[in-house]
């Protein structure tokens, strides 16, 4: 069987087919005025230029949020303190102490007339307060009594217009003091071997100082003597 032949009649209806095609896509293409008018292109060129626009700022402003941020600037170094700077505090510190160590001296060194004397009887006060039992309170009346005793010795050798004055209260200071921790570890006559010896140590401070007291406060002086000597165990 041969192969199959389109017959010229068949080609030519095909070729005035597409001739009628043609005709009429002319037809339409004069009909709507040969293509878009130059005002619509015009416009629509105008609107794609800005809507591209639009689109690459869009694009700039999304990018610059997603940025990285600028980088610092670097921090200059603090500079370092000098040696005396920073041992300034220290300085201060020892400074002070060292002058409250100096008060702390002078008032214990303090002589009745003198301005920081007070001071030295208070803080002896506050200490006497703070014994937890009658041994313990006559043991710091005894040293009180001490003090008392070598202020007396102070004040000898003094030359304040009211040394006389200064000597009696002293003494006077001294004889109650010393009663008052006697009588509570001691009775004449049947004193402890600490007590003696506190008797033993007063009587050899107050006897040398006779001999330059006036009359008045050799008078207190030998009356101190002679209450102490009943607890030194011998005879004077």
């Amino acid at each position: 069987m041969g192969w199959w032949r389109p017959s010229r009649r068949a080609g030519g209806r095909s070729a005035a087919r597409t001739r009628g095609v043609a005709a009429r896509v002319g037809g339409l293409r004069s009909l709507l005025g040969g293509g878009p008018r130059p005002e619509f292109r015009e416009r629509l060129r105008a609107d794609l230029m800005r809507a591209h626009a639009a689109e690459r700022a869009a694009g700039r402003h999304a990018a610059g949020k997603h940025a990285a941020p600028p980088a610092a600037a670097p921090t200059r170094p603090r500079p370092r303190r000098s040696l005396l700077v920073r041992l300034c505090p220290l300085l201060v510190f020892c400074v002070l102490l060292a002058g409250m160590f100096g008060a702390g001296v002078r008032v214990y060194h303090s002589v009745p007339g003198e301005a920081l004397y007070p001071l030295k009887r208070l803080a002896e006060s506050t200490v006497l307060d703070l014994a937890y039992d009658d041994e313990e309170l006559a043991k710091r009346q005894m040293v009180a009594a001490r003090q008392r005793a070598a202020e007396t010795a102070s004040l000898v050798g003094a030359s304040a217009p009211d040394r006389g004055r200064l000597i009696a209260q002293t003494l006077d200071d001294m004889e109650t003091t010393t009663r008052a921790a006697l009588s509570r570890v001691a009775r004449p006559g049947r004193a402890s071997g600490e007590a003696r010896e506190f008797a033993r140590e007063q009587r050899n401070l107050v006897e040398p100082l006779l001999p330059k007291l006036d009359r008045e406060n050799r008078d207190k002086a030998n009356q101190y003597l002679s209450y102490i000597e009943s607890f030194t165990g011998s005879g004077r």
